[in-house]
């Protein structure tokens, strides 16, 4: 009985890999066809057959090349299906290039749509895995320059309005609230929980809650756009993030420091915000750049916000 058992085990696991291998045999078909398609310039019917290729066997040329058509369109349905394929497109990447490429071009995406606060860790992100790529330098400077004084226009915009959808990062990282004890733990969730996210440029002076002057003035620009009419009933979490000098539990530990700190100067100058401000801390483990130079440090001494 448990020899024919184990037979029986074997035998589905192998028609299970079958089957699988022919899907992907399938999903490559799509996918030659849809080149055919693109080669005649038919980027409707690319796109038909790139997505028939995922639903057979999802790949990272696949969807890499599904966002870049999809991303080509006026339609605001067809922009968030790219944005979610170049999500798709990046967690499947084997290579640094290869995902580099697909964080370029999801960046250019947003950056496009008007919303250079999401566009920007994400050109940054893309810069460091590929730095030798003119195109993504030129990308990510650019942005760095437009994002340290965003209006109030821009953050509405970015936490209202967005295609931005968040990676499924494969390094998750913890999270420290007020009265928790800062530890490794680790969860497969977003810190802020998922929400419409924007990185604001509040950067802060070395192991310091202290604003830097450059940003300073970034925060009564916060507090105001949180305020809009727009965002009433809403709550949102500020995230603070540190460099990645000192020790694990010293930098959660500063990072909650820092969120908290903003958190209180922003229901200073707005206090209709009161009660509506989570703060967590996620030390130096979602740097914006992986760099070590003291102007990657102080890019990822910085303050994330999301609304609920």
């Amino acid at each position: 009985m448990r020899i024919a058992a184990t037979w029986t085990v074997v035998s589905m696991i192998a028609f299970c890999s079958q089957a699988r291998a022919e899907d992907c045999a399938l999903g490559q078909r799509y996918l030659a066809l849809a080149h055919d398609r693109v080669v005649a310039y038919e980027n409707d019917e690319a796109i038909a057959f790139l997505r028939q290729s995922v639903d057979a066997c999802p790949s990272y040329d696949a969807y890499e090349q599904l966002g870049e058509l999809a991303a080509q369109s006026t339609q605001n349905e067809d922009k968030q299906k790219a944005a979610a394929a170049f999500v798709e497109a990046d967690a499947r990447a084997s290579t640094a290039q290869a995902r580099a490429r697909s964080l370029y071009n999801y960046a250019a995406l947003l950056n496009q749509d008007g919303d250079p606060e999401n566009a920007y860790p994400l050109a940054k992100r893309a810069h460091t895995l590929d730095p030798g790529d003119p195109k993504i330098t030129e990308l990510a400077n650019t942005l760095e320059k437009q994002v340290q004084h965003p209006s109030e226009k821009d953050i509405v915009r970015g936490l209202h309005y967005s295609l931005y959808q968040p990676l499924k990062e494969s390094d998750t990282s913890t999270a420290v609230a007020p009265g928790d004890h800062p530890t490794l733990s680790k969860h497969q969730t977003p810190a802020g929980g998922g929400g419409p996210s924007v990185s604001i440029p509040i950067n802060f002076e070395t192991g310091s809650t202290v604003i830097d002057q450059e940003t300073r003035p970034n925060l009564s620009v916060l507090a105001r756009a949180l305020a809009d009419p727009s965002f009433q009933g809403h709550q949102f979490t500020f995230i603070g993030h540190s460099d990645a000098r000192g020790g694990d539990q010293y930098n959660l530990g500063l990072s909650l420091e820092r969120a908290t700190a903003i958190s209180q100067s922003v229901i200073g100058l707005e206090p209709s915000l009161k009660g509506r401000i989570v703060v967590l801390g996620v030390g130096s483990r979602e740097p914006i750049d992986t760099g070590t130079d003291e102007r990657a440090l102080r890019a990822n001494r910085r303050l994330q916000v999301v609304v609920k």
